[in-house]
C-alpha cells in the first residue's frame, strides 16, 4: 500500500468492537486498521480467540497494518517489564495475523541518546525476528523524544535497516518543527504517517489531555496539512496515511459515521494538497 491508501488508527475509534472497527473502515474504504497491543490484550482475555479475530477480519476483507504501541524499551524495573510483556504479546500477534507493515514505537527513554539508540536496535532486532519494522514516534511534553532531529538521531545511530520513524502532523505541528525540519529525514525511512488536524491554540493546557481529547477532522483546523503532504510527497515518501483523530465530540457519534467523516476529510485535503501533479 502507498500514500493513496488510508489506514484506520485504533486510538480514531477507541472505544469501538473489534467487528464494529472493522464494518466501519470497510464501508468508509479504508485499507487496513491499526490494533493496540494492549487492545489485542484486552480481547483475548475477553474471551476471543485468534480463530475469531481472523474470521472477522476475513468477513470484512480488511487486515492489521499497525501494530500500536510498544512502550518502555528503555526504562528499567517496571517499565521494562511492561515492554518485555508487550514485546511477547506482539509476537502473539504476528502469530494470529502476519507481520503488520509496522510496529510503532513511543518514549520516553532513560539514559542518554546512545543508550536509546542502543535500545532502540534491541527493538529493531527483535521486530525483525517476527519479520517486521519499528516506526519510533515523537512528540513534546509527553516524551524525551520532542522533535524529528531526536528522533531521527536515535533511528540514526540504532543503525537497524528496520528502524524508522512515525510522524504524526498533530505531534509535527506542535513540535513547531519546520517542513525543512522534517524533509532532513530520509525518505525511506519513514515508515508511518499519522493524519489529523487541530485548532492554532491548544484546548487544554495538558499536552496529553488535549491530544486525546480535542484532534480534529483532516480540514477541520488550522494545521497547515497541504504542507505537511506535500512535503512528504516531495520527499519520496510513500505510505499508507493513518488517519488518527481523537476527539471526545467523535467519541459522542457512531463509529461508522466518524470514521466516515475522517475518511472524507483526509481524502479531501489529500486531492487539495495534490492537485495539478
Amino acid at each position: 500500500m502507498g500514500s493513496e491508501a488510508l489506514v484506520l488508527s485504533h486510538f480514531s475509534v477507541r472505544h469501538a468492537d473489534f467487528r464494529e472497527r472493522l464494518s466501519a473502515a470497510t464501508d468508509a474504504g479504508y485499507s487496513g486498521i491499526g490494533l493496540y497491543v494492549g487492545e489485542y490484550e484486552r480481547l483475548r482475555a475477553a474471551g476471543r480467540s485468534d480463530a475469531d479475530l481472523r474470521a472477522a477480519l476475513d468477513e470484512y476483507g480488511q487486515h492489521i497494518t499497525a501494530f500500536e504501541a510498544l512502550r518502555g524499551w528503555a526504562s528499567s524495573g517496571d517499565g521494562q517489564e511492561v515492554y518485555l510483556r508487550r514485546s511477547e504479546t506482539v509476537g502473539r500477534m504476528v502469530d494470529a495475523f502476519g507481520p503488520p507493515h509496522h510496529v510503532q514505537v513511543v518514549g520516553p527513554y532513560h539514559g542518554d541518546l546512545d543508550f536509546a539508540a542502543e535500545r532502540f536496535a534491541s527493538v529493531c532486532d527483535r521486530l525483525a525476528e517476527f519479520g517486521t519494522r519499528g516506526a519510533l514516534e515523537y512528540f513534546p511534553q509527553m516524551s524525551n523524544i520532542p522533535n524529528a532531529f531526536t528522533a531521527w538521531e536515535i533511528v540514526r545511530r540504532a543503525d537497524r535497516y528496520n528502524g524508522g520513524l512515525c510522524v504524526d502532523s498533530w505531534h509535527h505541528t506542535r513540535t513547531g518543527d519546520t517542513f525543512e525540519d522534517l524533509a532532513h529525514v530520509p525518505a525511506e525511512r519513514v515508515f508511518s504517517v499519522q493524519f489529523n488536524d487541530g485548532p492554532a491554540t491548544p484546548v487544554d493546557p495538558d499536552y496529553r489531555t488535549d491530544c486525546m481529547s480535542y484532534r480534529l477532522i483532516p480540514g477541520e483546523g488550522d494545521f497547515d496539512l497541504v504542507g505537511f503532504v506535500r512535503t512528504l510527497d516531495a520527499m519520496g515518501v510513500d505510505v499508507p496515511f493513518e488517519v488518527e483523530v481523537i476527539s471526545l465530540d467523535l467519541d459522542r457519534i457512531s463509529p461508522a459515521e466518524a470514521v466516515r467523516q475522517m475518511a472524507e476529510g483526509t481524502r479531501a485535503v489529500l486531492a487539495r494538497a495534490r492537485s495539478g501533479r
